[in-house]
């Protein structure tokens, strides 16, 4: 009996980013692509910064398409001034039907690939060549970032609140004072000093006026000669 065929293996292309000639910041290119091409996923952005900051040529941000889709991406970043080159993909020969993974999985954590795990640390994805422990390390930085940027805005939004409400406790302040001023009833340090030795005066008037009326007189008062010459004799 014959064999039956295999089924013929597409091929298939990686997407490589070479270069740029922009002058604009790597993280403002990586937001125009992500909006150029309508894919805001972590994993695309995460390979479009290694790619665009390394400029290497050894990473890939579309693995897997077909020539045509590739040629396609390409021309829509030229018009950002960013450089591809477009190479076919090592692609693996599948599987048989009755064999089966043996051993630990690792789940890729940008494409969620699952291989079986070769190495404790740094494993590598067969099917985007993302490595995890890199990518799960910028993750966290970028959570880490966000986590100390809103903290700062939070800082800045009291401190902002803070200096509003003293200026208009200082606005409200002034006013009040210009409108006693514009009214005559302004006190001056001056004024109150006079206004307490005033009172302290009267005070002291006062006291001096009743102590005069209630002094005896001395033309009326009986001398010590005249009461003992009238006193009874013993």
């Amino acid at each position: 009996m014959s064999e039956s065929p295999k089924a013929e293996i597409p091929e298939l292309f990686d997407l490589v980013v070479t270069g740029h000639n922009s002058d604009k910041s790597v993280e403002a290119l990586v937001r125009d692509v992500l909006t150029l091409l309508d894919d805001n996923s972590p994993y695309l952005e995460f390979k479009l910064s290694d790619a665009l900051l390394f400029n290497n040529g050894m990473v890939s941000i579309r693995e897997n398409i077909s020539q045509v889709e590739a040629e396609a991406i390409s021309q829509q970043l030229s018009t950002l001034a960013i450089k591809c080159a477009i190479r076919p993909t090592l692609q693996l020969v599948p599987l048989e039907e009755n064999t089966q993974l043996t051993g630990p999985l690792y789940t890729c954590p940008a494409c969620k690939h699952q291989q079986v795990q070769t190495k404790e640390h740094n494993e590598k994805c067969e099917a985007c060549g993302v490595i995890g422990d890199s990518f799960l390390r910028t993750q966290r930085m970028k959570e880490a970032v966000e986590s100390e940027r809103q903290k700062y805005e939070n800082e800045l939004s009291k401190s902002i609140k803070a200096a509003e409400e003293s200026a208009k406790r200082y606005e409200s302040d002034s006013m009040y004072q210009e409108a006693r001023r514009q009214l005559g009833v302004e006190d001056k340090s001056g004024d109150s000093k006079l206004k307490i030795v005033a009172v302290v005066a009267a005070i002291g008037i006062g006291i001096a006026t009743l102590y005069a009326f209630n002094k005896p007189d001395k033309t009326t008062a009986p001398q010590p000669e005249t009461v003992a010459a009238t006193a009874p004799a013993q």
